[in-house]
């Protein structure tokens, strides 16, 4: 499978999620975590906020942030760097998604332009990594980066290989045959780690 055609049904699941979990680090360097609705633009996931919220407060503070979806079964996480939108006609564009995803496509329900200015923040996290697995095959991940051009690069774990013939007749008991098979995961699983660190 090539990168692109991996990494199409992550950016639409990106993009139809209903909400997104921001986290963000404090400056004391405690997390904070908080759901939001966002939208994904330009490659990343973009949320307004109110400019002293905890998240907009740590993001002046420390621009890195990790968005996740919901799910636990289908796994998408998002590491990347906040920016702020300013502009006038990228914050239009952002808001009619906004109208599009959540009311309908009734235009100028998100007036995001009006919004800044009654002390509003629009924060685009730019995707540089993205990790995704499925709770049905834990052992296999995929791990996007995205080269200068923002094309997918993708690198995909070794799965974990089917242990079972490994452990003898008499289960348990055999303590020699358990221990080799333990030693086998952890290996897989450190090699696991070195390609999409969870």
């Amino acid at each position: 499978m090539t990168a692109e055609a991996a990494w199409t049904p992550i950016r639409t699941a990106l993009a139809e999620a209903a909400d997104y979990w921001v986290c963000t680090v404090r400056s004391d360097g405690r997390p904070h975590t908080v759901p939001v609705w966002g939208v994904w633009w330009r490659d990343g996931v973009v949320f307004s906020t109110v400019g002293s919220s905890v998240k907009s407060k740590n993001l002046r503070g420390n621009a890195k942030a990790t968005v996740h979806l919901g799910s636990a079964q289908e796994v998408v996480i998002v590491d990347g760097t906040a920016t702020e939108i300013i502009d006038p006609a990228e914050l239009a564009e952002i808001g009619a998604l906004f109208d599009m995803k959540y009311a309908s496509g009734v235009a100028n329900t998100y007036d995001l332009v009006t919004a800044r200015q009654s002390g509003m923040t629009v924060c685009a996290v730019r995707a540089e990594v993205v990790r995704h697995w499925r709770s049905d095959d834990m052992f296999r991940s995929q791990r996007f980066t995205f080269d200068a051009d923002g094309q997918p690069v993708l690198a995909e774990s070794v799965g974990m290989p089917d242990l079972s013939s490994e452990v003898s007749d008499h289960g348990a008991e055999d303590t020699g045959d358990v221990r080799n098979v333990r030693e086998k995961k952890e290996a897989m699983e450190a090699a696991d780690d070195k390609v999409s660190p969870r």
